[in-house]
């Protein structure tokens, strides 16, 4: 897409508890944030609009429900602001699945920059806009390949899927968010959490995809 600052003013405040899970990280972790996508979104999520938005609305999936974001050439990605102190130990986990990746989408050429599932979540870093750690599921890179968006280092990519094989199929996805932010900025000390969002387009490819989110958990200890 052709403009993608990535900025969070119109996002407010999205807290949500749970009970404390023991993760693969080791240890019995606190949840700190949590959406399931099982209520309406309410005024808590705000569009961030970089073109015409894509469409995010709750649906219904077999016995559950969640997030369906379906883009038409368009690009917009949906956020909530939170205040979210780092703790010791953080991860984060979710659900996803897609139809499929835009065809011709790529990692480095900009006019073609587009993907069909994408979670970032936002740091204050005091100047500038919030530093990013983006979850991708890539349309041509290998799993865990890193990169750094066409315009910005400051906004930082990690493969978690790559291309159309697993499309059509919910996949659990688990990451240690502490040991991310220090391989991917090199900085020790993680900062504040102020943003979290998903983002699926398709503006630079015109093509029409369709990505499910749900289950978005932070945890710390």
């Amino acid at each position: 897409m052709a403009h993608r600052a990535t900025t969070f003013a119109g996002l407010i405040i999205a807290v949500i508890s749970l009970a404390g899970t023991v993760t693969a990280f080791g240890g019995e972790l606190a949840p700190l944030f949590a959406e399931h996508f099982d209520k309406p979104l309410g005024d808590r999520w705000k569009p961030v609009s970089f073109g015409d938005l894509t469409d995010y609305q709750i649906v219904p999936d077999g016995t559950n429900t969640c997030l369906r974001a379906s883009a038409k050439s368009s690009a917009s990605a949906l956020a909530t602001k939170i205040d979210l102190k780092p703790a010791a130990a953080m991860s984060i986990r979710w659900r996803w699945k897609i139809s499929a990746c835009p065809t011709n989408g790529s990692e480095d050429n900009m006019a073609t920059f587009d993907h069909t599932g994408r979670i970032f979540v936002a740091f204050d870093t005091f100047l500038g806009t919030p530093r990013t750690i983006n979850y991708v599921w890539a349309n041509t890179l290998k799993t865990n390949a890193v990169f750094d968006h066409p315009n910005s280092a400051r906004s930082k990519f990690i493969v978690i899927e790559s291309g159309n094989q697993k499309a059509g199929q919910w996949l659990p996805e688990e990451r240690d968010l502490k040991k991310d932010w220090q391989t991917l900025f090199k900085e020790e000390k993680v900062p504040k959490i102020v943003g979290v969002g998903v983002f699926t387009d398709s503006d630079g490819t015109r093509t029409s995809v369709t990505g499910w989110y749900e289950d978005i958990v932070i945890e710390g200890r």
